[in-house]
């Protein structure tokens, strides 16, 4: 079990490998290149984790935090919420994805699991929607949505900025104009407690200079808890 650093906001469960399914895929552009999943050469996990909500400078560390750079000084998120993302990583021999789902909850609101906070059990964290991106994910913790984080050998990017919370970011949510995700179909896997998603997306993918790169025709099929995953 991963622990909690106080230097960081972020209580995060290891990569684990995914209950797969046959049918898990993903397929998407990059630089006109199409990048695809194959049954022979494609790995999947799962993650989750806790981050702090709406953070703000203190002169007092809270249980979820950052450091600011400065003495006595840290990005401390509000006491009473928790931001909670559950993620699915696909590794193929040419590229890897990830897909994080990221909700903000009353502290009260959630269960707690093993040191973690997450969605009580008869919840249902999916739904065929349209979901923003959230820019500021891993910063300020304000944005709910979806995150998306992207690499080959030649270069990454990520839907949100790549820059510490100390420094400053020029990325907006106009940073993702023209961008798109959506869950177009969320099924129950009878007799278990999974569900297939099914979503389309195209979004800009921001490097470590906040400068983009397209992905676009994308679609994702994957099998997760429906819940959100915990282990």
């Amino acid at each position: 079990m991963a622990s909690c650093k106080k230097d960081s906001p972020v209580i995060k469960k290891p990569e684990t490998p995914a209950k797969l399914s046959a049918n898990d895929s993903v397929s998407f552009v990059v630089d006109g290149k199409l990048y695809a999943t194959s049954s022979l050469t494609t790995n999947f996990s799962q993650m989750y984790g806790n981050k702090g909500t709406n953070l703000k400078l203190s002169d007092k560390p809270g249980d979820l935090y950052l450091s600011s750079g400065q003495a006595n000084k840290y990005w401390v998120g509000s006491a009473d919420s928790v931001q909670y993302y559950s993620g699915n990583k696909i590794q193929t021999n040419d590229f890897g994805i990830s897909f994080s789902f990221i909700k903000n909850y009353k502290r009260a609101n959630l269960m707690q699991r093993g040191g973690f906070y997450v969605p009580n059990l008869y919840e249902n964290y999916y739904a065929a929607k349209s979901y923003p991106y959230a820019i500021d994910f891993g910063r300020q913790g304000k944005d709910e949505g979806v995150a998306i984080e992207w690499g080959n050998y030649q270069k990454s990017g990520s839907s949100f900025s790549p820059l510490s919370i100390n420094k400053s970011s020029k990325l907006t949510a106009d940073s993702q104009t023209g961008s798109s995700f959506k869950i177009t179909k969320v099924e129950e896997v009878k007799g278990t407690d999974y569900v297939i998603l099914e979503a389309t997306f195209e979004a800009n993918l921001f490097d470590e200079k906040e400068q983009p790169v397209k992905i676009s025709q994308g679609f994702l099929r994957l099998r997760t808890l429906k819940y959100g995953i915990r282990f």
